[in-house]
């Protein structure tokens, strides 16, 4: 059996589109592209994933390596697969910003750790949420249904084939502003809560002046921040797997679209 060249260039460009796509989402989806896992891991989950999808995959028509059709090939691969893992970042985002606003009405905003999930500093609070997301996004089985999508991802938007247009990048743009909404959902009981916590003080301070508000208002406020936290935990669960699933809707319709 002999091949042309050819078909070995075909057949090499295969692997190298599907593997392009894959380790683009892997690059910086939440979990799986985490911070905390190895390069050497992510690229050998993306090398693994390429050998079982690419060989069901159709063989697409030989490229001339560097070429203009080639470069725009690889540029489509890796902006498909940003925009699935920014998708679901957007929803980590959201629950972030929702915590930095709760350690700011606690007074914990200066209270910053390295989060090895995001690769940047986040507030105390803010990595116990995010922590808690990404437990729930396993739970949920979003890393099953993330590789799933990836998989589909190849059959809707198959490589070579139909690209996005500006009208899919204001979905995005508009599930960006969605998520902004999202954090706020999140956080504004436990604002509010605070909130009436902190009149309350300033209450109690006119009554008694020789009261000290600063040693007496923070333990108070940090007390009842996470007694609401704590309570607001299931509340919490709901709303971030109803982001997850907003989350899921947007990229059906993103890379269902063009099917």
């Amino acid at each position: 059996m002999s091949f042309s060249e050819a078909q070995l260039i075909a057949w090499m460009q295969q692997y190298l589109w599907v593997f392009v796509r894959i380790g683009a989402v892997f690059t910086i989806a939440p979990v799986l592209g985490a911070r905390s896992i190895a390069p050497r891991i992510r690229v050998l989950l993306a090398l693994l994933l390429t050998l079982i999808v690419a060989p069901l995959l159709p063989t697409p028509a030989p490229v001339e390596a560097f070429s203009a059709p080639w470069l725009r090939i690889l540029v489509e691969q890796i902006v498909i697969g940003v925009a699935i893992g920014f998708v679901l970042v957007l929803v980590f985002e959201a629950v972030v910003l929702g915590a930095e606003l709760i350690a700011f009405g606690m007074g914990l905003s200066f209270a910053q750790l390295a989060d090895p999930l995001r690769g940047t500093s986040t507030p105390v609070l803010g990595q116990f949420l995010t922590l808690m997301a990404s437990l729930l996004f396993l739970v949920l089985g979003g890393h099953w249904m993330l590789i799933e999508l990836i998989v589909r991802s190849f059959t809707w938007l198959p490589v070579g084939g139909i690209g996005w247009d500006a009208g899919d990048a204001g979905y995005v743009l508009r599930f960006a502003g969605w998520m902004f909404v999202g954090g706020l959902r999140l956080a504004l009981p436990v604002v509010i809560a605070l909130l009436i916590v902190n009149l309350a003080m300033g209450v109690i301070s006119r009554s008694a002046p020789t009261l000290n508000l600063f040693a007496v208002g923070f333990p108070v406020t940090l007390v009842a921040g996470l007694v609401l936290v704590r309570a607001g935990l299931p509340a919490f669960q709901e709303n971030v797997a109803a982001l997850f699933e907003q989350a899921w809707l947007l990229l059906g319709q993103l890379l269902g679209a063009h099917p």
